[in-house]
């Protein structure tokens, strides 16, 4: 394929683009996950890992639960819940995108599940948060739907087009 030269900057500004806003997304989850006021007062590191969750849909299934009795308001439970999956969401669409070796889902499967590990690892360290499998359950799925969206026919097909995805033969 023949670029001119304005195809060649329009590409080049799209990439600039788009790294540009994959570093706001990943300032923009530090701050969510680490910064965003979560603190608790509790000295010991080891408190945090004693009240981790490590049984599989625990929490999903407590907060369904609660649904069902009345004892929950329906908004915790969808924001919890939802946005466990929307969070990591843009993650599973940017590497495809940005990457050309992270166009197979087992690779950004792998990437994404060390990042939301380490996360879910790091929260209790920094006292931000507990580790919660159910949390890096959702996170990973969150990013495998991501990564699926750009992998739709019609988006892959526009992002091809604009030049920011090119299918990598291997």
């Amino acid at each position: 394929m023949v670029f001119n030269k304005r195809q060649v900057k329009m590409k080049k500004a799209l990439r600039i683009l788009l790294c540009v806003l994959f570093c706001v997304y990943c300032l923009a989850l530090l701050k969510f996950l680490f910064l965003d006021g979560r603190y608790c007062s509790e000295d010991t590191v080891l408190f945090y890992y004693r009240q981790s969750n490590l049984i599989p849909f625990r929490l999903v299934y407590d907060y369904i639960s609660k649904l069902n009795a009345d004892r929950i308001n329906p908004d915790i439970v969808i924001r919890n819940i939802v946005g466990n999956l929307v969070v990591f969401f843009p993650m599973g669409c940017f590497l495809p995108c940005m990457f050309q070796t992270c166009q197979k889902f087992k690779k950004v499967f792998l990437i994404c599940a060390g990042i939301i590990l380490t996360v879910e690892l790091l929260q209790p360290l920094f006292r931000v948060g507990f580790f919660d499998i159910d949390d890096f359950i959702l996170n990973l799925s969150g990013a495998c739907l991501g990564f699926l969206f750009v992998h739709l026919p019609l988006v892959k097909r526009l992002l091809e087009k604009v030049n920011l995805y090119n299918q990598q033969t291997y």
